[in-house]
């Protein structure tokens, strides 16, 4: 794990992203962390990104952050809900990335328009 104290939510993004990635799971950066990334500074402690994953997918990898040293939460939103399915990942920090396992209404294009940008 690369935090080490609260405030450090874009950390641990990238130890999320490790597991997204070797498990080749696309995502996005999604909320106020991405539009930091576009000069538009807006307060957030938590980082939001969406996956493009079935329901069972989410829940299989609930499993591996919690092996990874994680806590690891999956939630399910109402019909009225625009986020179907969530998992809260959280660190002994109490830094937070919560992966979206979809949103209603979102243009399917969304994945295909997604720009790169390096974070290290």
């Amino acid at each position: 794990m690369r935090t080490s104290r609260a405030g450090q939510s874009a950390l641990l993004l990238l130890d999320v992203i490790d597991i997204l990635k070797r498990e080749g799971i696309e995502h996005l950066v999604i909320g106020a962390f991405a539009l930091s990334a576009h000069g538009v500074v807006r307060a957030s402690l938590g980082v939001d990104a969406l996956l493009k994953v079935t329901h069972a997918t989410l829940v299989r990898l609930r499993a591996l952050f919690e092996a990874a040293g994680f806590t690891a939460i999956v939630r399910r939103g109402d019909a009225q809900d625009p986020i179907p399915i969530m998992l809260m990942v959280t660190d002994a920090h109490g830094n937070q990335v919560d992966l979206l396992g979809g949103l209603k209404g979102l243009d399917p294009g969304a994945f295909t328009r997604a720009m790169p940008i390096p974070f290290r």
